[in-house]
């Protein structure tokens, strides 16, 4: 797993990952994606990694935010937007098409020995 193009989580991608839906947090004017326009009390709907997609439609990252803050309020019942239901149902399309390419990659594990050896031991 990386973080913000690094090959290692950064502290900020650890506490998103911990985060649980339902937390509240206040995201910074100008984060999140898309960038909110003053600061957003937000909730949180689904934690994916070092993700995170909020019922009102934004996510956050460490690429779209340089921190976030926990209300310490948590909700058992919340709505989601309709912006946050299309986002995870395209983010499901994306996944099912990554599982598809992955499996079919797995599929043909044997080698295709058809194909000539590039260092062959034969003379030319």
């Amino acid at each position: 797993m990386c973080c913000g193009g690094m090959y290692f989580p950064t502290e900020l991608g650890i506490r998103i990952s911990e985060l649980k839906p339902g937390d509240e947090i206040i995201i910074l004017k100008g984060e999140g994606y898309p960038a909110v326009e003053k600061e957003t009390v937000a909730t949180v709907w689904i934690v994916a990694g070092f993700s995170a997609l909020c019922a009102d439609g934004t996510t956050i990252s460490c690429i779209s935010i340089s921190d976030f803050m926990l209300t310490g309020e948590h909700h058992d019942e919340f709505e989601v937007s309709e912006a946050a239901k299309q986002m995870e149902a395209e983010a499901a399309i994306r996944r099912a098409e990554q599982d598809r390419v992955l499996e079919e990659l797995m599929k043909d594990d044997e080698p295709d020995w058809s194909v000539p050896d590039p260092f062959s031991n034969e003379p030319e």
